[in-house]
């Protein structure tokens, strides 16, 4: 038999996984909608471009399953993923085919990362979209795609409601103080994390404390 050419000894599917065993031994495990319309019955023969075509499929099997098994750990941006599969010598067509299908069928993207992050970041932290978007972009998320999810999960009267909870938060520590460095302070905090400028001197101002009504 010439090299390449194999034959189709047995066929077996497991749920949405379809085995195949040649006659060299060598077994291909393919997604069920990856399998060609021109298999060969048992016994068959497999032409060499037909063997490309399932060993690549059978990649992308691999592939996938890599995914699910980094993404139950935890999630982390596409390019992230990208990187660390190659890192792992996973051929880079089969990688960049498997991560194109899942963001079409909306199984995993950035868009999805983006907002798990976002809901997650806004449920223990005080912070603005500046922070989140920032945050993001490091972790190399696009910023096209960084804005558009942010926007959507911290609107402008919820991004108030925090800023005036930061400088809440950061008057208590101040210690007495309320001269104007200990509002360049507090408005220096909210803009580091991540308010507008406008918005942090807004709150500064409406929540500092009268130190007269403590006496």
């Amino acid at each position: 038999m010439t090299d390449g050419l194999r034959l189709l000894m047995d066929s077996r599917q497991e749920r949405d996984t379809v085995f195949l065993i040649l006659d060299d031994g060598e077994t291909l495990e393919l997604a069920v909608s990856s399998v060609p319309i021109n298999m060969p019955e048992i016994g068959g023969s497999i032409s060499s471009p037909l063997l490309a075509e399932l060993r690549l499929a059978a990649q992308r099997k691999k592939v996938a399953r890599r995914i699910f098994s980094l993404l139950d750990r935890r999630l982390m941006p596409v390019a992230r993923i990208r990187v660390k599969l190659l890192e792992e010598e996973y051929p880079v067509d089969a990688v960049d085919a498997v991560l194109e299908q899942m963001s079409k069928q909306g199984v995993y993207s950035d868009q999805m990362y983006a907002a798990a992050y976002c809901r997650d970041t806004l449920s223990t932290k005080l912070v603005g979209r500046r922070y989140l978007e920032s945050k993001l972009w490091s972790r190399q998320v696009s910023m096209d795609i960084a804005r558009e999810v942010v926007a959507e999960n911290l609107d402008e009267e919820t991004e108030s409601d925090l800023a005036h909870k930061a400088a809440r938060w950061k008057w208590q520590r101040m210690l007495g103080q309320s001269d104007r460095k200990a509002e360049e302070k507090v408005a220096r905090y909210l803009v580091g994390r991540g308010f507008p400028t406008g918005l942090a001197w807004k709150a500064v101002r409406q929540n500092k404390p009268n130190l007269e009504d403590e006496f």
